[in-house]
C-alpha cells in the first residue's frame, strides 16, 4: 500500500510497478497546479491503472477520478466522531438568541467569499470566529478564541495536539454555536466536485443547528444519503452542485436569506426533535464510524482502520 498525504503530493515521474491500493490522505486537488497529482500517477502507470485501487481518507462523495477504481473511506470524519462521543460533551438548545455561526481560521476561497458575502447583504444576526490576526478582506472583526497551548499564526491558529472536540466544548459550544438556530459552514474542498465533511459539521450538529454549506460540493446528498435530515423542506441546498465554486457559495447565502434575516420566522420553522435525531447518530450510533467499519472488506482497508481509529 502507498499513502500519499494530498495537500503536498506532486507527481515528480514515479512509476506503478504492480496493483497498488492508494491512500490519499486529505482533499488532494492542487490549487496552484490546476490539477490532481494523483491523476498523473495513475496516467503514468506501467500496469493497467484499473488494476489500483484508491482509497480516500477525506472524501464522502468523489466526481472527479470515477474513471479509476476508488472506495470513499473517511477515517478522518470517523475519527473524530469517537472523539465528540468520548468528550462527553452535554447540549443545551434552549437559549437560542441568534440567527446564525460562522467558523473562520485557514484562509480557504469559500472563507472569505463568506466574509464578502457577510457584509454584501447586510447580515448582522451572527457569532463568529475569524482567526486571524487581521482582516484584510473588510471590517468583521478578528476573534481571539484560543487555550493557552494553542498559537496564533497570522491566518489561523495551530491547535496543535488539541483534539477539535475538547476545542468545541472548551470554546466554542456556548459562545458560538449554542445561541444560534443555523450554521455557515465551508468544509476546506472548494475548486474540486469532492465531498468533504469534518468536524465543522459535527460541532454544527452538536450544537442543535441546520447546516447551509457554503462552497461545499453534494454535502447535503452526503449527509442525507448517511441518514442526516438536512432541512430541505426549510432550507434551499440547490446550491451545492452549481458547477461554479463561486456561484455555489454565492447561491448558499442568496437562496437562504430570509432564514438568515429572520430570526421569529427561522425559529418557528426548526423542530428540536429533527435536531436531536440527527445529533444521536452521531452521538449514539457513531453512524461515521460504522460506515468506515462496513466498508474495510480487505486486509489492507482493516490495517488503515486499525491505524486510525484503534
Amino acid at each position: 500500500m502507498i499513502e500519499i498525504h494530498g495537500p503536498f503530493y506532486k507527481y515528480t515521474q514515479e512509476v506503478l510497478t504492480h496493483p497498488e491500493h492508494i491512500w490519499v490522505r486529505d482533499h488532494h486537488y492542487n490549487n496552484d497546479d490546476e490539477c490532481h497529482h494523483v491523476r498523473k500517477l495513475l496516467e503514468n502507470s506501467a500496469c493497467d491503472p484499473q488494476q489500483h485501487l484508491l482509497v480516500f481518507d477525506h472524501i464522502n462523495i468523489q466526481d472527479e477520478l470515477t474513471q479509476y477504481p476508488y472506495i470513499c473511506f473517511p477515517t478522518f470524519l470517523a475519527r473524530e466522531n469517537n472523539e465528540f462521543v468520548h468528550e462527553k460533551i452535554v447540549p443545551d438548545w434552549h437559549n437560542k438568541t441568534v440567527i446564525f455561526n460562522f467558523m473562520i481560521n485557514k484562509p480557504r476561497h469559500n472563507r472569505t467569499q463568506l466574509l464578502k458575502l457577510v457584509k454584501q447583504h447586510s447580515l448582522t444576526n451572527y457569532r463568529h470566529t475569524l482567526a486571524w490576526k487581521t482582516n484584510h478582506i473588510n471590517d468583521i472583526p478578528v476573534t481571539n478564541y484560543a487555550l493557552p497551548t494553542e498559537i496564533q499564526i497570522e491566518n489561523g491558529i495551530l491547535n496543535g495536539s488539541l483534539k477539535n472536540a475538547y476545542i468545541y466544548k472548551t470554546l466554542l459550544q456556548k459562545e458560538i454555536f449554542e445561541p444560534t438556530l443555523l450554521s455557515l459552514i465551508t468544509e476546506p474542498a472548494y475548486y474540486e466536485k469532492e465531498c468533504i465533511v469534518t468536524e465543522k459539521t459535527l460541532m454544527a450538529i452538536y450544537a442543535g443547528t441546520v447546516p447551509i454549506w457554503v462552497g461545499g460540493w453534494r454535502i447535503p446528498d452526503y449527509m442525507a444519503s448517511m441518514g442526516f435530515d438536512v432541512f430541505d423542506d426549510i432550507v434551499d441546498h440547490s446550491y451545492q452542485n452549481n458547477p461554479d465554486p463561486e456561484q455555489r457559495c454565492n447561491l448558499a447565502i442568496e437562496l437562504n436569506l430570509e432564514l438568515l434575516t429572520n430570526f421569529e420566522s427561522t425559529y418557528n420553522k426548526i423542530d428540536l426533535g429533527r435536531l436531536h435525531r440527527n445529533y444521536e447518530l452521531i452521538e449514539k450510533q457513531r453512524i461515521f464510524v460504522r460506515d468506515v467499519l462496513s466498508k474495510a472488506t480487505s486486509p489492507e482497508l482493516q490495517s488503515i482502520v486499525i491505524q486510525e481509529l484503534f
